[in-house]
């Protein structure tokens, strides 16, 4: 949900996801002189057509990590005496399907001294993922390691007695895991059928809910990764044992043609119910990146995501029929090309339309690439390299233009030439995934490394959702989101699969407020460890080097003709 104002001069836009929202303020540039910056409060209003909870607080002023020089007040700084610095702000610790007042305030003056300028407010509703319009889940990340130390203290969850382990366990998960099982529950009895292809197939607690489903009669049918480059892949190994262990292997078939070149790569599961003759007729499907293992739920970033549309789910179900046949990859990669086959522009919009992989040529990453070059602001989530054809379009990005890339490592570029020339063009801002230094971290690389012993695939990711979103504060977004990643050898080769949507807002306000979410995580440590490095060089404590302005002089670069900095304020204020 989006919702904005302006007064004074002043301009206030919410854009609210599930767990976050996003805040972009704009003043006129006549009132500029003098400003120190924002304070920002909030008030809970509590569920839509709900009166406020009788408990609950006036507004709250927001907390700022930064202060003035000079400011020793003791405890944590707010927005009130530490004005934002900046034309926009995230949230992330709202919560779904709730209202929210939000009034942010111009300060002038001095430090110590500050006075109020021009006042708005806007008030917003989170979107609720156990609707069936929004039924989007994202974990909460390797970001989330101050939060994790806020809420549970400088401790492994595995080192928390059993009840507190289990809580820290469904706080990472923010109702991931519990969703899966959701949708599996769905299936009630005999009249309903779950059909899954999914590649690390691993995680006790879900696969006994597959099973639970089998006991109430429920036809269960299952697909998994076997083999890939030999016995490097150990993947297979344990999703084998786990299907045994859990009484699956009945049902359970793996997928193992052409075992040199690709890897099952999917995440799915298909909701069908009979109609009226006994015939199974699919209803919705279950997607997203989230592999079955402890290191997906609770480790990496991912996304899982329900579409409750019963000709997406019939698609996905006549995909799931040519895996579970262990089709070869030659007629397999015919079938799907005529099954989903691929536009060259982005088809106009409201619609989604599922593509899956292997495809007979590159035409994915060229669509992609494609809907990348058109964007005016684009947002590029990516675990592994990115294919050249998506990977250019950080290098010419035209004037007026913004690209945000979250990528796990620096290697999502070819080489460090490219790396160097892209963050080195103004319309582009990158952060990659550095963890940090905690108890939370080590955890997350062991579950990681427990995933894959012999660091096969994803020991050491921490970001593992693969999204592009394009222009996603406007009229007409376009999402690409899904298990394949944007890479030559997962279009070609690997069995994968993706949702392209457009023209839906509520659902790409949920997948942008996540990735500035973790964008903004990011992005500040690598600021810190700057400024760590600096004030090592100076003599100077970190905190030192890392204060507010005591002049309006912070807001030049965001009025300076040709900043990228104009385009963000802008773009997020939708001015």
């Amino acid at each position: 949900m989006r919702a904005s104002t302006s007064k004074d001069g002043l301009t206030l836009r919410a854009i609210a996801g599930t767990y976050n929202i996003l805040l972009g303020i704009d003043l006129e540039e006549a009132k500029r002189a003098g400003c120190l910056g924002f304070t920002i409060s909030r008030t809970d209003l509590g569920a839509p057509g709900a009166p406020p909870p009788a408990n609950a607080p006036a507004a709250r002023v927001l907390p700022n990590s930064l202060r003035f020089p000079g400011d020793t007040t003791p405890g944590l700084a707010t927005t009130e005496t530490a004005p934002l610095q900046k034309f926009r702000w995230g949230d992330y610790t709202v919560k779904p399907g709730q209202r929210y007042r939000f009034t942010v305030t111009a300060r002038y003056g001095k430090p110590g001294q500050l006075t109020d300028g021009a006042t708005a407010d806007v008030e917003v509703t989170t979107e609720d993922p156990a609707s069936q319009k929004t039924p989007i889940f994202f974990n909460r990340g390797a970001a989330a390691s101050q939060a994790y130390n806020a809420k549970f203290g400088q401790l492994d969850p595995d080192k928390l007695d059993p009840a507190q382990r289990a809580e820290a366990l469904k706080w990472l998960s923010r109702g991931l895991e519990e969703a899966i099982l959701a949708f599996l529950d769905q299936a009630k009895d005999g009249s309903f059928a779950l059909h899954a292809a999914i590649y690390e197939f691993q995680k006790p607690e879900l696969l006994a809910g597959l099973k639970r489903a089998m006991d109430r009669g429920v036809d269960v049918k299952i697909a998994y990764h076997f083999r890939h480059k030999g016995d490097a892949d150990t993947t297979w190994k344990k999703n084998e044992a786990a299907a045994q262990a859990n009484g699956l292997d009945k049902v359970a078939v793996q997928r193992q043609a052409n075992p040199q070149a690709a890897i099952m790569h999917n995440k799915f599961v298909v909701l069908l119910k009979k109609d009226s003759n006994g015939a199974f007729v699919p209803q919705a499907v279950w997607t997203g990146s989230t592999n079955w293992t402890e290191g997906g739920i609770y480790g990496q970033l991912n996304v899982g995501h329900a579409v409750y549309d019963p000709a997406v789910a019939a698609t996905y179900e006549q995909y799931f029929e040519l895996l579970r046949a262990d089709s070869e990859a030659a007629p397999l990669k015919a079938a799907l090309g005529k099954l989903t086959p691929v536009p060259k522009e982005c088809p106009p919009g409201p619609g989604v339309w599922p593509i899956f992989s292997p495809q007979p040529n590159t035409g994915m990453l060229d669509l992609y690439a494609s809907i990348c070059k058109s964007a005016k602001c684009l947002l590029v989530c990516a675990p592994f390299e990115l294919a050249q054809q998506i990977s250019a379009t950080f290098s010419g990005v035209p004037e007026g233009t913004l690209h945000y890339l979250l990528a796990d490592k620096e290697s999502s570029f070819g080489n460090k030439n490219e790396i160097e020339i892209v963050e080195g063009v103004k319309q582009n801002e990158i952060a990659f995934a550095a963890t940090l230094s905690s108890p939370l971290t080590d955890f997350q690389e062991k579950l990681l490394e427990k995933d894959t012993p012999e660091h096969f695939h994803h020991a050491g990711i921490h970001i593992h959702s693969k999204i592009i979103v394009a222009d996603p504060f406007g009229d007409d977004p376009i999402l690409v989101t899904g298990s394949a990643n944007f890479s030559n050898n997962s279009t070609v080769n690997n069995d994968s699969n993706s949702l392209l949507i457009r023209g839906d807002k509520a659902i790409t306000d949920i997948y942008a407020t996540e990735f500035m979410r973790m964008f903004e995580h990011y992005h500040f440590r690598a600021a810190r460890a700057k400024a760590e490095a600096g004030a090592k060089a100076a003599g100077k404590t970190t905190d030192e080097m890392l204060k507010l302005a005591t002049d309006d002089s912070w807001s030049d670069p965001y009025y300076a003709p040709g900043s990228d900095k104009v385009l963000d304020r802008k773009l997020f204020a939708g001015t």
